[in-house]
């Protein structure tokens, strides 16, 4: 009976594993990136409603101003202050499809509410709807948006001439002088 027994050279390596050094090494790596990737992540997921309401404007804005231009037709965006919603109509819609377009007016997100609305004559509007009208010839009428919620505050100076111009986290009184687009408190 023979008993075969197995040594051990220095210096071979054994070619079913990983070192510890090459574990070590690769979850160094995976740490690194995980660390660089959890800000941006967070801040992507933890995005509070009001700045998402801030987007759909500024989304909504840029999409009827070049729709109104590429399609030749007027869009009127009517903002429900009361309601915190917002519907758009085009200038040749019937008062029936009109009244069909309200009745599915888009809501702004939970606890998020329009607090006024500074048109171009410098009126703050606080209750009612506003009617903002994107032309066709690219003309329309600025004004200055300002949201809320909960005790937060943003402030959104639109002009349909040139996009949105500003975008302040408070609520920003804007200067008459400055074509509506400078804060008076800076």
């Amino acid at each position: 009976m023979k008993i075969l027994t197995e040594t051990s050279t220095v210096g071979m390596r054994n070619s079913r594993g990983f070192t510890l050094i090459e574990l070590v090494v690769v979850m160094a790596i995976i740490s690194m990136m995980f660390l660089l990737a959890v800000p941006a992540t967070r801040d992507a997921l933890t995005v509070n409603d009001l700045k998402k309401a801030t987007r759909q404007f500024i989304g909504l804005e840029r999409q009827l101003r070049v729709d109104a231009v590429r399609e030749q037709v007027d869009y009127i965006l009517h903002l429900d202050i009361s309601h915190a919603t917002y519907y758009v109509t085009e200038s040749g819609m019937t008062p029936e499809k009109q009244d069909e377009v309200k009745k599915n007016a888009k809501k702004l997100p939970d606890g998020v509410a329009i607090a006024d609305i500074v048109n171009h004559k410098k009126e703050k509007i606080t209750d009612g709807i506003v009617k903002v009208k994107f032309g066709r010839n690219n003309i329309g009428a600025p004004l200055v948006i300002h949201l809320r919620e909960d005790e937060e505050r943003m402030t959104l100076v639109m002009n349909p001439f040139l996009g949105v111009t500003a975008v302040y986290d408070h609520y920003a009184e804007i200067s008459p002088d400055d074509g509506l687009g400078k804060d008076a408190a800076k």
